[in-house]
């Protein structure tokens, strides 16, 4: 397949990269120039270019074009009138599902606001907006917060730090909000598929296990083999959660991932990804200072 992808230079984007070009797809990036560090496989072209000015240096038809860096619905909006396409996969997010209190969400539950998300999650219902009214072929991932290795989020670098430094984590509300996690190789795999079979529909990408988030603290202090001083912030839950303090918000985020799981995809699990990848990368990549 000839496959565009639009940004991707970070994180789950070279895995997506190198998942397509070993399976032998014609891979062809846009981005405004950013170099491929993580990539095992460089068997791919670049176009350089910012997305905000448009498309016009991209002539050629693609089997699939794979966004994963659209943030607003003009943004989106551009892309699906300029480029020349079969099939459309958005880098969504859970972000834009308007809050519920009843759970699993699944993907037929309504977009909206949901605080702690604020204009990224606005931005992201805006796409897929655009994609509904487009009348184009098209698929939405839709991850919850995602993990692993060079995660440029200050997620498990932050926690970790805090832990082995002796600092305390100051988590808002009461830590007992019950959350899912999904690891950037998933998410990357996940993406891939769709575009390979043109499956089309939303998809909620999350992990079969839930935590709260002082669970997930004390299982990290486990897994560095340190002990965590947890402290409290009730002023920075719900709508006046400050990512600066802690990288999750103090919100039940629990998603139906079945739809996903029909399609012969399966979830590792969390504690033991985690294990895995503080083993082989943020053990090494802490900044202690």
């Amino acid at each position: 397949m000839k496959i565009l992808v639009i940004g991707g230079s970070r994180f789950v984007g070279p895995l997506l990269t190198d998942r397509l070009t070993q399976h032998g797809h014609e891979v062809t990036i846009f981005n405004r120039g950013h170099k491929y560090g993580q990539n095992l496989n460089k068997n791919f072209k670049q176009i350089i270019g910012d997305r905000n000015g448009g498309f016009s240096a991209v002539t050629n038809k693609f089997d699939a074009v794979i966004d994963t860096c659209a943030y607003n619905g003009r943004q989106a909006e551009t892309a699906v009138k300029e480029l020349k396409f079969d099939f459309y996969v958005n880098f969504g997010s859970v972000a834009s599902y308007k809050k519920s209190e009843i759970f699993p969400i699944t993907e037929e539950f309504p977009l909206g606001p949901w605080s702690p998300f604020g204009d990224y999650g606005q931005g992201k219902m805006e796409v897929e907006e655009v994609l509904k009214k487009s009348g184009c072929d098209y698929a939405s991932v839709r991850p919850v917060y995602i993990l692993g290795p060079r995660n440029y989020v200050e997620r498990e670098r932050f926690i970790y730090h805090k832990i082995i430094s002796g600092e305390p984590i100051i988590v808002p509300g009461n830590g007992q909000a019950v959350v899912q996690f999904v690891f950037a190789k998933k998410v990357a795999n996940t993406i891939a598929l769709l575009a390979e079979k043109k499956i089309p529909g939303a998809f909620n990408c999350a992990g079969d296990d839930l935590i709260t988030l002082d669970g997930l603290v004390l299982e990290m202090a486990k897994i560095a083999g340190r002990k965590a001083i947890i402290e409290h912030n009730p002023k920075t839950d719900g709508k006046n959660y400050d990512e600066n303090q802690f990288p999750f918000a103090n919100e039940n985020l629990i998603f139906s991932n079945q739809k996903l799981k029909s399609l012969g995809l399966a979830f590792e699990p969390l504690l033991k990804g985690l294990k895995r990848d503080y083993e082989e990368y943020y053990k090494d990549h802490l900044r202690l200072s």
